[in-house]
């Protein structure tokens, strides 16, 4: 009988049991950006949790094939996917870092078989500060990050057909850190109605759109398929709305998450189908100011009731108009 590839849940780090050999992946959120040198699953994201007890985002695996570092790159893999993580601290811009990190990401996955990327995440500091490199004088640190990773996707064949999904967000500590699921066979795209696809904004928000999909959807044989859901903003078409409104931003990102969950579901077979928002596995929430975590918390329970399981962390979003964005995925237990 097939066994489910990966399943990811939030849990209690005390529940971690040393020497547990099913763990492909062990995502920690603390002050600042960190990888272990001894457990190339581990990596610690500049991110400060903002509601609750300390959680730990853990993937799990039927088995775990083979761990290991290859080229600075930490990972872990099994026959189906594989983890990888790299953080870069050399100085250099950030457009070179992003370029840099690429290149050898995709070169790693690729060396191992695993030939699709499905879901990528991207955390570096100051992402609103200027970028002193050579992306351009005029440019912010995430629009340089968005040219160097296109370079980096040109170089090596990736079109935008082949685009996974993806978050970027500004973070604590030194270093740009990307971590991804990769697999050996792809995934769909899946895009939103209600907004242009992110490969296609307009040149108002910089000389190179970013490059990823909305969402990837990966079917399984024999298991239910997973939603990896691209961090997702209050924009409507290209253009932020409800500007400087947390909860009313709060309200817009809900409806892309729907539009999302439903855009996957017209794939899929009716006993396949995810109850909306509330029936992924893990919602992200990012906000840019801690103040409004007990106000976006009770008015998400409102949106998508209690089901869901939820980590408020916080970070800075892409766009400087925008307090909050969310991500979410179905790759749990249901």
């Amino acid at each position: 009988m097939p066994t489910r590839p990966l399943r990811i849940t939030l849990e209690d780090p005390a529940s971690l049991q040393t020497g547990e050999n099913h763990r492909l992946a062990v995502i920690r959120f603390g002050a600042a950006t960190a990888v272990s040198d001894a457990d190339p699953r581990e990596v610690t994201i500049g991110l400060p949790p903002l509601d609750g007890p300390p959680r730990v985002e853990i993937w799990r695996a039927p088995r775990v094939d083979e761990t290991g570092f290859m080229d600075g790159i930490g990972y872990a893999r099994t026959p189906d996917v594989l983890f990888g993580r790299l953080l870069i601290t050399e100085p250099m811009s950030m457009a070179g870092a992003a370029e840099a990190a690429y290149l050898r990401l995709i070169a790693f996955h690729r060396g191992l078989g695993y030939d699709h990327l499905l879901r990528t995440w991207n955390y570096f500091p100051d992402i609103h500060a200027a970028d002193d490199g050579d992306a351009g004088s005029m440019l912010d640190r995430y629009q340089a990050f968005c040219v160097g990773r296109h370079r980096a996707l040109v170089a090596t064949g990736y079109d935008e057909t082949a685009l996974p999904a993806a978050t970027a967000i500004g973070s604590q500590g030194d270093g740009l850190l990307v971590y991804f699921l990769a697999a050996r066979a792809p995934g769909e795209q899946i895009e939103n109605p209600r907004q242009v696809s992110a490969f296609r904004y307009p040149a108002e928000y910089g000389p190179q759109s970013p490059s990823f999909s909305r969402a990837t959807l990966k079917r399984w044989d024999g298991e239910r398929p997973h939603l990896y859901i691209s961090g997702t903003a209050s924009i409507v078409g290209h253009a932020s709305v409800h500007v400087e409104d947390c909860l009313r931003q709060l309200d817009e990102i809900v409806e892309n998450l729907r539009a999302l969950v439903e855009a996957a579901n017209a794939r899929l077979t009716p006993e396949q189908h995810i109850d909306g928002p509330g029936g992924l596995s893990l919602l992200k929430v990012y906000l840019r100011e801690p103040a409004h975590v007990a106000a976006v918390r009770e008015r998400l329970t409102q949106l998508v009731g209690t089901r869901v399981p939820v980590l408020f962390l916080r970070g800075d979003i892409c766009r400087r108009d925008l307090w909050v964005e969310i991500e979410g995925l179905h790759a749990g237990t249901a």
